[in-house]
């Protein structure tokens, strides 16, 4: 029997199901990226106007917005009321994981003395209490931003993506690589591991931090 002249061969569905396969592998890997990039340049968008609002609020109080606190009105809140720098202190971190609670999910906020230690509550080893600052200035003088990036981690290593962010800080003038592998790199690819920062104020006390941190 005559085979219809319109039907296709085995070999040309073959070879259009690998041109298909093929451009699947082309397009989808370059569509995930696009969503990378976009999530990157929202997040340096928001910390940019996290920023403008900062240093607005330090023109207007000669003082930098709190740090972590349990209370209401404390941190990035202090720039909504009563002057309205920013519209909502609530800017979730587009690479955090959308089960966490709220408050897991948001850009973090750090405010910073002149030692270099984290100015908020309850304290530590690379930060001090303002209500106990044990000798320490508690008037911040610097603060940084931190965004989880496409690792969607505070982490730069896979296998301890909780590592302690503020002791890297700490002792990122005596020992900077460890620190400068924290921080996300596009050269590496939108994958890599690394977090976002934005930072602003005076220069903290390097010598005095890097003789504490050895």
């Amino acid at each position: 029997m005559k085979q219809p002249e319109w039907a296709f061969t085995l070999i040309e569905l073959l070879i259009v199901v690998a041109i298909i396969a093929i451009l699947a592998a082309i397009a989808v890997p370059n569509f995930l990226n696009a969503q990378t990039r976009a999530k990157v340049s929202r997040t340096k968008g928001d910390m940019r106007s996290i920023a403008t609002a900062i240093e607005s609020y330090h023109v207007q109080y000669n003082a930098y917005p709190a740090g972590y606190n349990p209370l209401a009105l404390y941190g990035l809140a202090l720039l909504t009321t009563p002057v309205a720098f920013l519209t909502t202190c609530r800017m979730l971190d587009p690479f955090s994981a959308p089960g966490l609670p709220e408050s897991k999910r948001l850009l973090t906020y750090e405010l910073v003395n002149s030692r270099g230690l984290i100015i908020e509550s309850g304290g530590g080893l690379y930060s001090v209490d303002p209500a106990n600052p044990m000798g320490e200035s508690p008037k911040g003088v610097a603060w940084w931003l931190a965004g989880r990036g496409p690792d969607k981690a505070f982490g730069f290593k896979t296998f301890n993506p909780e590592y302690d962010i503020r002791k890297r800080y700490f002792e990122s003038d005596a020992f900077p690589e460890p620190f400068l592998d924290t921080a996300y790199d596009p050269t590496n690819g939108t994958n890599s591991i690394g977090n976002l920062y934005r930072a602003g104020g005076s220069p903290v006390n390097f010598a005095q931090r890097s003789m504490n941190a050895q």
